[in-house]
């Protein structure tokens, strides 16, 4: 009996410390984010935005924090919208949703979904654009093949009335 309690108790004993290792390992990753997370609000506010992707990009792809990664997420896509490539729309879309679905309880998620709608309209209208664009320039392509159908077809009849008067005479 005094040997089951002793094994019970050293079984608790190691399962209470095991949880209390885990939690310091939490603990720790938390710090660690936060520390490069406000690193990188000071290279913000210091105009140093590359730096500062760079190090939301770390914490982006780091180990996930609530509170953390969540503000990293929302910040690293207000600076890619800044991108003067093509991509920065969908890079940025593609972050928020990230945001949406992995911290839908998030201040940052429910600060984020109008501009995630706003930047879902503009791709739809850049796409819009293209196809635009496109259906232009076939416009023009057959605009500009009718002209020369239209060209042959009075060539064509200029012939005829030729020949039609060389077998008259």
């Amino acid at each position: 009996m005094m040997r089951y309690k002793t094994v019970s108790m050293l079984i608790i004993c190691t399962i209470v410390t095991m949880a209390g290792c885990a939690g310091m390992s939490y603990n720790a990753i938390f710090s660690s984010q936060a520390r490069v997370l406000d690193e990188a609000r000071g290279q913000i506010r210091a105009g140093n935005e590359q730096h500062a992707c760079d190090l939301l990009q770390k914490v982006v792809n780091g180990e996930p924090v609530a509170g953390v990664t969540d503000e990293a997420l929302f910040r690293l896509a207000l600076l890619t919208l800044k991108d003067d490539g093509g991509k920065s729309l969908l890079r940025a879309q593609t972050l928020l949703e990230r945001l949406s679905a992995k911290y839908p309880d998030s201040i940052w998620t429910r600060q984020s979904a109008q501009l995630l709608v706003q930047l879902s309209d503009i791709r739809s209208l850049r796409k819009r654009q293209r196809e635009l664009n496109s259906l232009k320039d076939l416009n023009f392509s057959l605009t500009r093949d009718n002209r020369e159908l239209r060209q042959s077809l009075e060539r064509l009849k200029q012939f005829d009335l030729e020949l039609e008067q060389r077998i008259k005479r």
